[in-house]
């Protein structure tokens, strides 16, 4: 095994899943792939990271918020392909407030998994999961004004633009604008009735 933790077999019929995608918990293993997509332009620098990272800086990152993990105020998943068990992405549902019923969704998906309904497919698993396994009432995000492919895919989810938040993002180019992006429970199970 060369020091490799044995892998769980993959589910034939997974807890979180889309049409083509599943979600399992984020793992120590997924470091490598997650590190080679947030320091990937086209990935990590529309997602909003600023400066590379390095795996021992990722791991450290995902130990720190395990405790989140495990008291429900975060959920943090990678995504993969159906029958395999590779990251190709991840998805969070971070700053759960039972509370409030809210929480705010992240996602980013790996270089050859952007643009094609991998994504869309993810959040409609996670957006499930939150709604129905946590018991939230909404989910919100925010996305730079610039990402007009994502904008797209977020609001056919059903997400609803509410307002504009000028200049609150650093990106590649600097300071940017970002929407604030909301989705209801109501709203979630009226677009997705059997």
């Amino acid at each position: 095994m060369n020091g490799e933790q044995a892998r769980p077999p993959i589910p034939d019929r997974p807890l979180l899943r889309g049409e083509r995608v599943w979600l399992r918990p984020l793992e120590p293993r997924d470091m490598p792939a997650y590190v080679a997509a947030i320091n990937d332009t086209e990935v990590g620098g529309i997602a909003g990271y600023r400066w590379p990272q390095t795996v021992e800086e990722a791991t450290a990152w995902l130990e720190r918020h395990a405790e989140k993990s495990h008291s429900g105020g975060a959920f943090f998943f990678a995504v993969c392909e159906l029958g395999d068990d590779r990251f190709i992405g991840t998805t969070w549902l971070k700053d759960v407030n039972m509370s409030s019923q809210m929480a705010e969704l992240a996602i980013f998906m790996d270089r050859d998994h952007i643009g094609s309904g991998w994504g869309a497919d993810a959040q409609r698993a996670l957006l499930n999961f939150a709604f129905t396994n946590v018991g939230l009432q909404r989910v919100y995000l925010t996305v730079f004004t610039a990402n007009e492919r994502a904008i797209r895919s977020y609001e056919k989810l059903g997400f609803q633009r509410e307002g504009l938040m000028r200049r609150s993002w650093r990106g590649i180019r600097g300071l940017e604008d970002s929407l604030l992006m909301a989705i209801l429970k109501e709203e979630w199970e009226a677009q997705n009735q059997p």
